[in-house]
């Protein structure tokens, strides 16, 4: 388990973040892909619950990516990049990945 060091300030708390949230955004991703391909259940417990972490983990990504937002510092050196970016990137890295699978 990784150690949580303190942070004296939001701009070096931004600084972590954006550095270390490309790679946990993929990781959500990935693992939602993987467990949204998994059989659902046709019972309606096992349904809800299967249909429950999937909504659980878009809404993780969708954190993760609003923090991302909240780090791009691009702003203040006048670069407005579009809000939907990192969304982009990866759907381009999934769209990769299936052409590679594909070949």
């Amino acid at each position: 388990m990784k150690t949580i060091r303190k942070t004296k300030s939001l701009s070096s708390l931004k600084s972590k973040l954006k550095k270390s949230l490309p790679e946990k955004i993929m990781k959500v991703m990935q693992s939602y892909d993987d467990f949204s391909e998994k059989d659902i259940p046709d019972d309606a417990k096992g349904f809800t619950a299967h249909h429950g972490a999937c909504k659980a983990a878009v809404i993780h990504a969708e954190t993760l990516l609003k923090l991302a937002r909240w780090t791009d510092d691009d702003q203040a050196a006048g670069i407005r990049e579009d809000s939907d970016s990192l969304i982009s990137i990866i759907q381009e890295a999934r769209e990769t990945d299936i052409e590679e699978e594909d070949e």
